[in-house]
């Protein structure tokens, strides 16, 4: 039984190749129909309603969980394509490996019929016809295109599978699922040919990358931004699991933000670490005058309102409690 994975993003800064696989083993599916109808421009529609998507699990990994995703549709009953949809098709499909992939695309055929009507049902299903062709279609590109580590190679594979979007969907379909991604595929591929190339000093790489970020009209960075964090969290929490060291965090920092907003973060990190420092040793304070013997409980509470007092600012000291009661929710004590 083949296996649906999905796309993901491309690497982080400290990993040499970047995948993008999707393999996806669909079985013999009926013609995909085109879209009979199209969603007007945002520009001229009045808003769109959402439509809720209930927790509907096909698998045991899912149960509990809400279906990722959401279907809109306008004012006049047209589907309004989004990325929200992709996520919805996509919520399904991860459970191939517990179900079978026909039993996948039939739970979300059945939840479309569910929550949608003509037209946007006929537009819905269409579009996930579309959709499956297109997974179908990954698996024979992987065949062409195996994963590898150099550039050049990565580029024609990315050109490839942008291509292949391109065939299979309109181009408002195109926008929707994939807009973000591809916008972030392109700049790590750029990012990467910085990174290893070993023409440029190192110490210019991280204001080159930037450079590359901020050439980018407006619209691009608004839609890179997410990616980039996201892979800038993941793989920070990755290095510090792993115990990196400092300078192994700043430098992957340095690869996806730049110098600024390396700055930044690491002016947050050191008014994060003093604040925690100042709680430790309030704390620790705190516990010497609990501990006290022979102190009455209105002079051991005056005592640690006045050592409050003196150690953290009045806002502070709203977010000094809160900590302190969720730390030691047994602990009587209010400040």
């Amino acid at each position: 039984m083949r296996v649906l994975v999905y796309t993901p993003f491309f690497a982080a800064a400290l990993l040499v190749a970047w995948y993008l696989y999707e393999p996806l083993n669909p079985p013999g599916r009926e013609p995909a129909q085109p879209l009979t109808s199209q969603a007007a421009p945002a520009v001229s529609q009045p808003p769109v309603r959402s439509l809720p998507a209930p927790p509907a699990p096909l698998a045991a990994s899912q149960r509990g969980t809400e279906v990722d995703g959401s279907l809109e549709v306008d004012p006049s009953g047209n589907l309004v394509i989004t990325e929200q949809l992709r996520h919805l098709f996509d919520y399904f499909y991860t459970t191939v490996g517990e179900v079978s992939f026909e039993e996948a695309s039939d739970a979300i055929r059945l939840h479309l019929r569910a929550h949608l009507q003509q037209p946007a049902l006929g537009q819905a299903l269409d579009l996930l016809e579309d959709y499956i062709e297109y997974k179908t279609a990954l698996v024979e590109l992987e065949q062409a295109f195996p994963v590898v580590a150099d550039i050049q190679s990565l580029r024609s594979r990315n050109d490839a599978v942008q291509r292949l979007r391109a065939s299979l969907f309109s181009a408002e379909a195109h926008q929707a699922f994939f807009a973000a991604q591809e916008v972030f595929d392109n700049f790590t591929l750029e990012r990467l040919a910085i990174l290893h190339d070993e023409n440029i000093p190192g110490a210019d790489k991280a204001a080159m990358i930037e450079d590359l970020r901020e050439a980018m009209p407006e619209e691009m960075q608004d839609l890179l931004v997410p990616q980039i964090h996201q892979v800038l969290t993941e793989q920070t929490q990755a290095l510090q699991a792993a115990g990196a060291h400092a300078g192994e965090i700043r430098e992957l920092r340095m690869s996806l933000v730049g110098p600024e907003a390396t700055g930044r973060l690491e002016s947050l990190d050191a008014q994060r670490q003093r604040w925690q420092q100042r709680v430790a040793d309030f704390t620790s304070e705190r516990q010497a005058i609990l501990d006290q013997p022979g102190l009455a409980e209105m002079d051991r509470r005056r005592a640690i309102e006045e050592l409050a007092t003196q150690r953290f600012a009045p806002n502070e000291r709203l977010r000094l409690t809160a900590l302190l009661e969720q730390s030691t929710a047994e602990e009587p004590d209010r400040l």
